[in-house]
């Protein structure tokens, strides 16, 4: 049962990334010719495309991506008290709220994850590639505000780590709001 837990909660979770980026690139208009923003376009595409014609957008909110978005959360939830607790119901009011902390649980480890990839490439990189322009317009708007008030010492950039630090900071205060159910999303 544990190999297919983790075989449910890694293709959930990679599902929620993938919604996530889509939703985010949306918002922070990245360059839509970069392959690596085609290809998260092209697999959520046969899913949000017909989606969209029963689920209109309103404005710059895409209402289809976000209704997804929640459903797998919501599946998520689901999925994780059928697998890891026993005597639970399989639905509860409960999880409508849970699964808007499951999103919110995606998105920092996400932007983790890309954080670290995006000083990753900086150190090994040769020149501008399509990761590091995608990277760098996903991640910059959350970066740029803090290194405003902390600058560069010299050629090292701590705003990364000190972004970091707030998204561990914050993960250990929804560990003390949510306890276990945290660490198991």
């Amino acid at each position: 049962m544990t190999s297919l837990y983790f075989l449910g909660n890694t293709v959930l979770t990679v599902c929620l990334y993938v919604l996530i980026l889509r939703l985010w690139m949306q918002q922070v208009r990245v360059n839509f010719y970069n392959p690596f923003t085609q290809f998260i376009v092209r697999i959520t595409q046969p899913i949000i495309g017909p989606l969209r014609k029963i689920i209109p957008s309103i404005g710059r909110i895409d209402t289809a991506t976000w209704l997804l978005l929640y459903l797998f959360s919501l599946i998520k939830i689901i999925f994780i008290f059928y697998y890891k607790t026993t005597n639970t119901p399989i639905w509860s009011a409960d999880y409508l709220f849970l699964a808007i902390a499951a999103m919110v649980h995606a998105l920092g480890h996400l932007l983790f994850w890309l954080l670290l990839f995006r000083a990753i490439l900086s150190w090994v990189s040769r020149g501008p590639s399509n990761a590091d322009e995608l990277l760098a317009q996903l991640t910059e708007p959350l970066i740029a505000p803090i290194r405003r008030i902390v600058p560069p010492i010299g050629m090292i950039d701590i705003s990364f780590m000190i972004f970091v630090f707030i998204l561990m900071f914050l993960n250990m205060f929804a560990i003390d709001l949510f306890g276990y159910l945290w660490l198991l999303l």
